[in-house]
């Protein structure tokens, strides 16, 4: 199954905006691969609260998804709505209770992406998202992300365990789909300076004596700069990947590495916990050698 990018809430009345083709769609079913269009809510300043609330513009949202999905012959919706806030939950759930009804009457498969169970995201009410949607994705990434305070795996084996586990316990596992990364990110940290330093006493950044920027590449990118840094990834069995790490210009880089080595203990909580599936974010940023590893463990 292939999940383009294509719907975004574009205001808050409940329109789509979309990127969808029909070009795409009829190539992949030529290709044996089932699409379902995803819709997120990345639009810069339109309020997910504002439009999840309103029943009618929840509505319209639900019908224009699914013209869209009968226009163009998609087998499924996928819905990625993120940093949801909790006044917002039981609409968002709600949304997703009404757009499941109108995807069996139309025999489409609604699947749901979601982070890694936590304590500051149970409004996206995961058990209620296993009565409804026919899978529940989990977003096992993003351990460490953008903007992180320190530097870290981006997915650590445990780290995706523990979401599989705490999903599990809340929706069916025949509906649940563990989703991993085909990237991960390059670490740079440099010491603050004292100034630096003094400016963080009294704040959340306190304890981190490091300035930290990362960039985040695909699986041969990454290999790439490890190369060329001059040194040697070894295997890390506390986070079940290749790392690396070297000195440069008065900085450390740190890499954990996303691969076929580091992608097998993951693919194999599929059949640990007997679960639907996987699903990967996003294609093209893999090597060709992974589709020998997750054929291996999906079928």
């Amino acid at each position: 199954t292939i999940s383009p990018t294509w719907f975004s809430i574009a205001d808050t009345d409940g329109n789509i905006s979309s990127l969808a083709s029909q070009a795409y769609v009829t190539y992949a079913h030529q290709q044996g691969l089932e699409v379902w269009g995803l819709v997120d809510n990345f639009k810069e300043g339109v309020s997910t609260y504002e439009t999840l609330s309103k029943t009618s513009s929840r509505q319209r949202l639900v019908n224009q998804l699914i013209a869209a999905a009968i226009q163009y012959g998609l087998d499924g919706i996928n819905v990625d709505f993120e940093k949801i806030s909790e006044e917002c939950g039981e609409h968002y759930i709600q949304f997703i209770r009404e757009l499941s009804v109108k995807c069996r009457q139309n025999g489409l498969v609604l699947s749901v992406d979601n982070y890694v169970p936590q304590a500051y995201n149970q409004q996206y009410h995961r058990k209620e998202q296993g009565v409804f949607a026919d899978y529940v994705v989990i977003m096992g990434y993003d351990e460490h992300y953008g903007g992180s305070p320190e530097a870290g795996s981006v997915a650590s084996y445990d780290y995706v365990k523990n979401g599989v586990e705490q999903t599990v316990k809340e929706v069916p596992s025949e509906k649940v789909i563990s989703g991993i990364p085909f990237f991960t990110r390059v670490w740079k940290e440099t010491p603050k300076t004292d100034a630096e330093l003094a400016k963080a006493k009294g704040t959340d950044n306190e304890d981190y004596t490091m300035n930290v920027e990362s960039t985040a590449y695909g699986m041969a990118e990454a290999q790439t700069v490890v190369e060329q840094a001059g040194v040697t990834a070894e295997w890390d069995d506390k986070t079940k990947q290749n790392y690396a790490t070297w000195e440069a210009d008065g900085s450390t880089y740190e890499v954990w590495l996303e691969d076929a080595e580091s992608l097998a203990p993951k693919l194999q909580l599929i059949k640990d916990y007997n679960l639907a599936g996987s699903a990967a974010w996003r294609l093209g940023q893999e090597t060709s050698d992974i589709w020998d590893v997750i054929l291996k463990y999906v079928n």
